[in-house]
């Protein structure tokens, strides 16, 4: 249960902090549908962070842009989709990171309010 709870909180805090990479330019359709079908092609495993970034952010601007211009609620969930596809790799990632480092105690103290304890 706690593995939940520290995945959980890192995903929110790694979506926010994706999300305010957004840049202010929005792809177009094209692009979108392009994106979309090469990306859901591929294997998520070999990507870098700065793309995994790059597609979350993309995917989320191509599903706000099909629904905000009344495309297909199907079309939007491909996009949505792809984030979560794409978001759930670098969640595996990240968790993967805290495990390996064995930073679970101090992820889980700070995300609770606890503060770290002070070394001398």
């Amino acid at each position: 249960m706690k593995k939940v709870v520290i995945l959980a909180s890192l995903l929110l805090v790694l979506t926010g902090a994706a999300s305010a990479q957004t840049s202010d330019t929005k792809p177009s359709p094209a692009v979108c549908k392009a994106d979309l079908k090469t990306w859901s092609a591929q294997k998520t495993e070999t990507l870098t962070i700065d793309q995994i970034t790059v597609r979350m952010n993309e995917m989320v601007a191509c599903a706000d842009e099909a629904h905000r211009h009344h495309h297909s609620d199907k079309q939007t969930m491909a996009y949505l989709a792809e984030f979560y596809r794409t978001h759930a790799e670098l969640a595996d990632r990240t968790f993967d990171f805290i495990t390996r480092h064995d930073l679970q105690k101090q992820f889980g103290e700070e995300e609770n309010g606890a503060k770290p304890e002070q070394k001398n």
